[in-house]
Parts: C-alpha cells; sequence; structure tokens
C-alpha cells in the first residue's frame, strides 16, 4: 500500500485557531485538547486542511462509493489514487485498509488517539508555517504545503490575507475548504486596505474598472473621506466594545476594505479554474493580483479545460 499525507496535528489546530488570528501560535498540550474540542462538538471544517491519497485501482474506489451510506462523505479518484480529506476519512474509515489507519496514526498521532478515545503525549507539527509568501497591493498569499502526485487532484493550502469584498469573491468558489478569522472571536485592531487611487468604472464592461484613476479633486477628496469614515468607524467599534456590545454585533459597522484572513485547501482542478477566471483582465485589480501570485507560487496546469461548466 502507498499513501500520502498533506498536513499534521499543528495544520487541523492552525486552521482551528485562524478562527482567533492565533494560527501562528502552538502549544502541544493546549493543541491536543482543542483537537479533542473540536471532534467531539462536531466542528469538522479544521480537519478538511489534511489531505489522504491512497495509491489504489478505481475498482477499490467504486467500491467504496457503493459502501458509502452517508451521502455527504466525498471520496474522488484521479491518476491511480483515491482522495478524500481527514473529515472524510474518518466518516470513512471502516471500509478502508486497516494498514491506512497505522500509516495515518503514525502521521497524526493526537487527531487518530482522540478518534480512538485514548491518550497520547504525541504531536505532529508542520515543516514551517507558510512555505512561500508573496505581497500585493491589498493583502498577501502564502503557500503553506501541498501534495503533488501529477493528477488532476493535487492539493494545495494557501493562507490568504484581503480585504472582505475580494474574500467574499474568492469563497464563491467551493470546491475547496475555508475557515476565516471571525471577529465573533476577536477584538484585536483591524487593518483596512485604501487603494493607492480611485478606478474609474469601465465603460464597457458594468462589472469591471479600469487603470485610469478618477479626476481630482474628486478622487483625493474620495480618498480622504474614506480614511476619515474608517477611522470613525473603527473609533464607534472600539467605544461599542468597550460598552459591552457584543462582538458579534458590533463588527457588523466595519467597512468592507477591513482585511480579512483565511486558509483555503484546494485541489488542482479547482484551483486552475480559480486561476483562469481570476487572472483575466475583467476580474477585479485586487483578486487578480493575488491569483497571479497564487499561479507564481505552484503554477498554472489548464485542467480546468476537462470541464464543461
Amino acid at each position: 500500500m502507498k499513501a500520502y499525507l498533506m498536513g499534521s496535528d499543528q495544520r487541523i489546530v492552525r486552521a482551528a485557531r485562524v478562527s482567533f488570528a492565533r494560527d501562528e501560535h502552538t502549544d502541544p498540550e493546549r493543541d491536543r485538547k482543542l483537537i479533542k474540542y473540536l471532534f467531539e462538538h462536531r466542528h469538522s471544517s479544521p480537519f478538511e486542511h489534511v489531505i489522504i491519497a491512497l495509491e489504489e485501482r478505481k475498482s477499490f474506489w467504486l467500491y467504496l462509493l457503493e459502501r458509502l451510506e452517508v451521502p455527504a462523505v466525498q471520496v474522488y479518484y484521479s491518476g491511480g489514487y483515491i482522495w478524500l480529506n481527514l473529515r472524510n476519512y474518518i466518516n470513512a474509515m471502516d471500509l478502508l485498509p486497516t494498514e491506512l489507519m497505522g500509516f495515518i496514526q503514525e502521521r497524526l498521532p493526537a487527531t487518530i488517539a482522540v478518534i480512538k478515545g485514548e491518550e497520547t503525549e504525541n504531536y505532529t507539527t508542520d515543516r514551517v508555517f507558510m512555505d512561500r509568501k508573496v505581497e500585493t497591493s491589498s493583502g498577501f498569499v502564502g503557500l503553506v504545503d501541498s501534495l503533488e502526485l501529477g493528477t488532476d487532484m493535487d492539493y494545495y493550502t494557501f493562507v490568504v490575507e484581503c480585504p472582505i469584498f475580494v474574500a467574499r469573491q474568492w469563497h464563491r468558489h467551493r470546491f475547496g475548504s475555508y475557515n476565516e478569522v471571525s471577529r465573533r472571536y476577536v477584538s484585536y485592531e483591524p487593518s483596512f486596505y485604501v487603494p493607492d487611487y480611485l478606478r474609474k468604472q469601465a465603460q464597457t464592461n458594468r462589472q469591471a474598472s479600469t487603470e485610469k484613476p478618477v479626476e481630482e479633486p474628486w478622487n483625493s477628496l474620495f480618498l480622504k473621506k474614506i480614511g476619515w469614515y474608517i477611522q470613525d468607524l473603527k473609533a464607534l467599534y472600539n467605544n461599542m466594545l468597550e460598552k459591552g456590545v457584543a462582538r458579534e454585533l458590533a463588527r457588523g459597522i466595519l467597512p468592507q476594505f477591513m482585511h480579512t484572513r483565511f486558509y483555503w485547501t484546494v485541489p488542482r482542478i479547482a484551483l486552475d479554474n480559480f486561476i483562469a477566471l481570476r487572472t483575466h483582465e475583467g476580474a477585479q485589480k485586487e483578486i487578480r493580483e493575488l491569483a497571479k501570485a497564487i499561479e507564481g507560487l505552484v503554477g498554472y496546469r489548464g485542467t480546468e479545460k476537462k470541464l464543461r461548466l
């Protein structure tokens, strides 16, 4: 049996702790407790950032699909490998080869111990927090990890920081897993993106802009007012928190220029689709820069061309 795994016990923790903007922190004892909490309280999304590839025949994949009773469990086949994330593995592990459990337990000792109801002092960590990082005008993208076996389902994990309006465009790409900072949990000083100049609306594309700035004095006046409003809303936000307003409500007044951060784990075929769409000249400049940064980090293979839609 040949099997490959992308991730670690710590990857699960980091994907969960990004909600608190504390994904850079590590504490094995607390992390093991967090994994147990996530599992027992069915917080499943952090487990989706660990990926397993099992070299097997397509007939065994079809065997799995025939016997899976839970329609939400997703198992893919590509290039001679069965692909699934840890969440799906947990739901399907009774149907998978028993030796696969030993392979995964060696690489995720704390997580598998929790699943089996056992105790362990072992805990695996990521090699680095971010492998590579690229700054753009509105934020950054960092490559966390990859599992490349030359298939359409090769997987990648990124950390992205960008304005909220860019993140909401990003999350339209649904073939992947996300975990994001939540201002329900954090009250640290938010940061904001303000462009160097305000771009004009394109005349031939209703949703796009041109590279030309709005005429003066309006460009400078609007940018100045944006700065004033951001500072006023930030002050209001902090004052609301000081007076006991719940963070989950107070966050509602923060503008879409505010930065957010999220983990994104995505298969190659969906990643190529993102790159193709978001590097297009009709895509918004801010997300286009980030998509080009991703292309620079991991390349583009064109696998999305196999999709009809």
